[in-house]
């Protein structure tokens, strides 16, 4: 079988865009867009809470569109606790799968494995009904596709078990030891932190303040014979940020 090609992923979350035209969640969201352009990731993933709530107006959902299709490449999303896909969920009115030219909105509550198309990845993530301690983000993660570069994709709370078992939507370390992936994407928590090394799992934090309120997204390269390498990048929203510095 062939070994996958390089690939590098853009992971951002908790975007929690609103109805602020000018807000920090827009600024952010749009320079993260100006970055994928920049340099030509392969894949946008978005973990959870691209929207703040379900009273969001249309012309934001427009434009979040707009910025989808203007990065012109494969997006995937989930949803979070914010726009958790029940009955009154903004992502009913968004529709970003017909909206959205090359957006993958993973709405399966069972989990659903997609490819990324045009390239070597594949994803998996399932649709969070409702933020609770019954909703297991982790629960029923597939194994490793040959050939494929193996992403999951998970908004929730890393903790181990026992700790606190009426925490909402918990993601259990026993859990992430059973996952055979190349890299663990999470949403959830607003600070940017990797979880461990093996396999490769971070927060990418909120876009509008990933690291000591810096606006920020995490850049995840992918390459034969080596192990995935994790980078966060800072962003400029145009009060004075760096938009070219590094943090491996």
């Amino acid at each position: 079988m062939p070994e996958p090609r390089p690939a590098t992923i853009l992971h951002i979350s908790d975007c929690h865009l609103d109805d602020e035209e000018d807000g920090r969640p827009r600024r952010a969201f749009a320079s993260a867009i100006d970055l994928s352009i920049e340099l030509g990731v392969e894949l946008v993933l978005i973990t959870g809470d691209l929207f703040d709530h379900s009273r969001v107006r249309e012309p934001l959902l427009e434009w979040t569109a707009e910025s989808l299709d203007r990065c012109d490449r494969p997006v995937v999303l989930i949803v979070g606790n914010h726009d958790c896909l029940n009955e009154t969920s903004v992502h009913h009115r968004f529709s970003a799968g017909s909206r959205c030219k090359q957006v993958t909105f993973l709405d399966n509550p069972d989990g659903i494995s997609v490819n990324v198309p045009g390239t070597d990845i594949v994803v998996w993530g399932k649709a969070m009904l409702e933020h609770e301690a019954a909703y297991r983000p982790l629960a029923g993660a597939p194994g490793r596709l040959k050939g494929r570069w193996n992403i999951i994709a998970a908004h929730g709370l890393v903790m181990d078990r026992g700790v606190d078992s009426r925490r909402s939507s918990p993601i259990l370390t026993e859990e992430l030891d059973g996952i055979d992936a190349d890299y663990v994407a999470l949403g959830h928590i607003h600070t940017f932190q990797v979880i461990r090394t093996q396999p490769l799992t971070a927060y990418a934090g909120a876009t509008e303040s990933s690291m000591r309120g810096q606006p920020g997204v995490v850049l995840v390269d992918l390459r034969v014979g080596c192990p995935p390498t994790l980078r966060w990048h800072a962003l400029s929203i145009g009060s004075g940020g760096d938009s070219h510095r590094w943090i491996p």
